[in-house]
């Protein structure tokens, strides 16, 4: 099994590789009986985030890592962000079936994005969801309609953008789960805080609520659950 999260620990315990900087990604390969393969620390000198549900396990036997980061070019992170130092982007990592990095990606805008979730796709790609507080620039190609989106962005198998979809209403929006669906679109579940506007066309029951979104393949949002 694969485990991925965030670490700030030095060489102590079970941690065999110092951090870069601040928080970094800490991956952890167990084997059947759960006793450490393999595991990196990856990360620059900022902080860099990922959590349980942004590792996916690749046709090669290798793992795609996904989380937003504020750091520069060092450590591992060899490109820079969209936005002023400080601001947070997504970062995606392909790694061997070792824990060797492979390729990376880091996807954003002039604001701060928030990754939480990556999936691979039946093309052998990605699909990540997130939030974003960006405009239209960098990667975003979309303007906003709040203070914060769902972004969802969709790689292919080398960790190159093929579009991105910017969703929400006149607050504050975040992805928090997606999955393919057999006709090759998504279901995307976050929480939502807007009233109608946007794309929102279902008032909240409460301060911030679940909001499910369909979308098909091409990426048009056909069925909204508010609840």
């Amino acid at each position: 099994s694969i485990a991925c999260g965030m670490s700030e620990s030095g060489l102590t315990g079970n941690k065999t590789d110092n951090t870069n900087g601040l928080y970094d990604y800490w991956v952890v390969k167990l084997d059947n009986s759960g006793n450490i393969t393999w595991q990196n620390s990856i990360g620059g000198t900022g902080n860099d985030y990922a959590f349980v549900n942004a590792i996916d396990q690749t046709s090669d036997g290798g793992y795609a890592i996904a989380g937003y980061s504020q750091s520069l070019i060092s450590g591992d992170k060899t490109e820079a962000n969209h936005g002023p130092v400080g601001t947070y982007d997504f970062w995606i990592l392909k790694l061997d079936e070792s824990g060797n990095i492979e390729w990376q990606n880091t996807i954003g805008g002039s604001g701060d994005e928030y990754l939480h979730v990556i999936s691979k796709t039946a093309d052998n790609g990605f699909i990540l969801g997130g939030s974003s507080y960006s405009g239209i620039s960098g990667d975003k190609t979309e303007a906003g309609f709040g203070e914060s989106d769902y972004w969802i962005v969709k790689l292919d198998a080398a960790g190159l953008l093929i579009w991105d979809k910017t969703i929400g209403g006149n607050e504050s929006e975040g992805v928090r789960a997606m999955i393919e669906t057999s006709d090759y679109g998504f279901m995307v579940c976050g929480n939502s805080e807007s009233i109608i506007s946007g794309d929102k066309t279902e008032v909240c029951i409460g301060e911030d609520d679940n909001w499910i979104l369909k979308l098909e393949g091409i990426c048009e949002a056909v069925v909204e659950l508010c609840n």
